[in-house]
């Protein structure tokens, strides 16, 4: 049904988009707060927003292209920086005795999940023009699955780090999100 050529570009694609949640749950599990109901939510919560932005700039095609083209990357980095300057901060204040940045909120995993979807949005719209609906169906399918299982990897490699003490992982956590929205930015700005 579809050609291999197809098949290897929607491969590296979602490899491709699932690397910032990968590096954002690395981060997560460094802080060995998840649960294991947590921990598939926040895979689950990155794949959804990760296949779903693309889906929705797929739909949106050339209405929205150009804002979002302008924008998209102040957006991500806007998001991961407050996240990032948080974590930070948090760790500068951390004391065993309070738990002063939850990774396992909700609202917390909602936020990294839209903040690390941000550029699927923009890569939707390319796909969208270019590709059919059985094509497209197919390329989100991929991007949710390769993103699910790179989270969840990345949550069990952050909690297999035992040297990490929590204020440590608490500061690199928020300097990997800053960075993380900085190379967004920069890679738009320059491209």
């Amino acid at each position: 049904m579809f050609d291999i050529a197809f098949i290897i570009e929607v491969v590296f694609l979602s490899v491709a988009l699932s690397m910032d949640s990968f590096t954002v749950s690395i981060t997560c599990g460094l802080q060995k707060t998840m649960s294991r109901y947590r921990t598939l939510f926040l895979a689950f919560s990155f794949a959804f927003f990760q296949a779903l932005l693309p889906l929705l700039g797929a739909l949106l095609g050339d209405v929205f292209k150009s804002f979002m083209q302008s924008a998209d990357h102040w957006i991500a980095f806007l998001l991961l920086a407050v996240m990032g300057v948080k974590m930070i901060i948090d760790g500068r204040k951390f004391s065993l005795r309070e738990k002063v940045f939850d990774v396992s909120s909700t609202k917390v995993i909602l936020l990294l999940s839209l903040a690390t979807s941000i550029d699927a949005f923009v890569i939707g719209i390319g796909f969208g023009l270019k590709w059919d609906v059985a094509e497209q169906v197919f390329a989100v399918l991929a991007i949710f699955i390769f993103t699910f299982v790179f989270s969840l990897m990345g949550v069990k490699m952050g909690e297999r780090i035992r040297f990490v003490k929590p204020r440590f992982a608490l500061v690199l956590g928020g300097i990997i999100l800053l960075l993380l929205g900085s190379k967004t930015l920069i890679e738009h700005l320059y491209a």
